[in-house]
């Protein structure tokens, strides 16, 4: 199959450190790729993959974008795979999944979110988990006894929550993360910082080998977020680098951890009590093995060209004449 692939123009493919959105493009890329698919790849600059042709945004303007993209996308393509949300709302002539890998997928045909959960909520499309290339993650049955948050410091986060769970168990508890805004900035100042020590450390943004590191020798790794979840990515890498995490029912969350029930949380008081008692945790093996049976880049690929294919064989996506794509298209034709 020929497959463009649009990413947003926020951080390359890869990106270095932090970047779930274009991660799973690139390990999506290279997977397709590697099956034979040719892949185009329209990206922000510096991307590197081994995709067949990668085109980079010369603007940050997503207008100018677009009308790049509509005078450089080959004719013959078979399905467009857009990230970023620009050419799906467009109606191209050419048959267009828009991937949201936040919760929304507004204005366009044929939506795909990252979980269950939430394309039932939108009542619209398909979903298609997030996978991860095992290899990228370190694997260690020999752990240290540090618990870890990874994630953005906001509330909705619970980092105070992750504080909570290590005072009562009297654990080390290491919090990585980033903080981007003021009204982050203010939560820290206020429910993070005060409790701040030597058993209760915080070390800022992490990312790449220093990020795994941590991860694979975690003790636990602590998700505490309240929130909505989409799908929850530090999920899947904590298990694929061997390392129980522990979550509360909320979003995504039980769906990612379906098969593994006794690491879902009812409370803080629950998670207090699975971190005391975690002999009942899955072993380092049971967790790297349930992400490559369910959460690889390979399942990934799979299941998406599964949905290529669909849509494409039952012809699920409407060709519209007189689309924003065909208007923007012929003005270019006149300018040149």
């Amino acid at each position: 199959m020929k497959i463009v692939q649009i990413s947003t123009n926020t951080l390359p493919v890869p990106p270095e450190d932090y970047g779930g959105t274009q991660r799973d493009i690139h390990y999506l890329t290279e997977e397709l790729v590697r099956r034979g698919h040719e892949v185009i790849l329209f990206a922000k600059k510096g991307s590197k993959t081994n995709a067949t042709r990668t085109y980079e945004y010369p603007t940050d303007d997503p207008d100018q974008q677009l009308d790049f993209i509509i005078k450089r996308i080959p004719s013959n393509v078979d399905i467009i795979h857009d990230h970023y949300g620009i050419v799906a709302k467009t109606n191209p002539p050419i048959p267009t999944l828009h991937n949201s890998h936040s919760k929304k997928a507004k204005g366009s045909q044929i939506p795909v979110f990252v979980s269950k959960k939430i394309r039932d909520k939108n009542k619209k499309g398909y979903f298609v988990h997030n996978g991860i290339r095992l290899s990228d993650y370190t694997f260690r049955t020999k752990k240290k006894g540090y618990l870890l948050f990874l994630g953005r410091i906001m509330k909705e986060k619970g980092v105070h929550l992750a504080i909570e769970v290590a005072q009562k168990t009297g654990k080390e508890l290491i919090i990585a993360g980033t903080i981007n805004k003021p009204a982050y900035q203010e939560y820290f100042d206020s429910e993070v910082k005060p409790h701040l020590n030597d058993k209760i450390r915080f070390i800022g943004p992490v990312g790449g080998t220093k990020k795994i590191n941590l991860i694979s020798r975690a003790s636990c790794v602590l998700f505490t977020s309240t929130w909505n979840e989409p799908f929850g990515l530090v999920l899947i890498e904590s298990l694929a680098c061997g390392t129980p995490v522990l979550g509360f029912k909320a979003g995504a969350v039980p769906e990612v951890l379906k098969g593994l029930p006794q690491l879902l949380c009812n409370s803080t008081d629950d998670m207090v009590r699975k971190v005391k008692y975690r002999n009942k945790f899955p072993t380092a093996r049971v967790c790297r093995s349930y992400v490559k049976k369910r959460f690889s880049d390979k399942v990934m690929a799979d299941n998406f060209l599964k949905l290529y294919k669909k849509v494409i064989t039952n012809k699920e996506y409407k060709i519209i004449r007189q689309s924003v794509w065909n208007t923007r298209k012929n003005m270019i034709l006149k300018r040149s």
